[in-house]
């Protein structure tokens, strides 16, 4: 867990890093709160890799159903909040959408290949 605390902390800084050199560009989609949603990525990823590495001690079915369980759950959960951002503030909708769009893609993306890297060969 050491080890993947490590990594996940060093993916939050460069992604932190990469949106804010987006930033610097000058695009009217910046987000300015971005390291909140980065935080948030940060915290939803500890947690969904600690939830994986307790159901693998009870076998391949229940590691499978978390990670397609948890997967889906977190997805709608997200999208369910940035619903309801868009409906209730117009004028952040977009550039909060792209935001987390972005923090999803890269966090998800890590997640896959950390799972594949550490739970890949049981």
């Amino acid at each position: 867990m050491k080890n993947f605390l490590l990594q996940l902390s060093s993916l939050s800084i460069v992604s932190l890093g990469l949106y804010h050199l987006i930033g610097m560009t000058g695009s009217p989609y910046y987000f300015s709160w971005h390291p909140l949603i980065a935080g948030f990525f940060f915290v939803v990823t500890m947690f969904f890799h600690k939830g994986l590495e307790n159901s693998l001690i009870r076998g391949n079915q229940p590691f499978i159903r978390y990670y397609m369980g948890a997967t889906a759950v977190k997805l709608m959960l997200i999208l369910l909040f940035v619903i309801i951002i868009a409906l209730t503030n117009k004028t952040i909708a977009m550039n909060f959408t792209l935001c987390t769009f972005f923090y999803y893609l890269f966090f998800s993306s890590f997640e896959v290949w950390i799972s594949m890297k550490q739970f890949g060969k049981k």
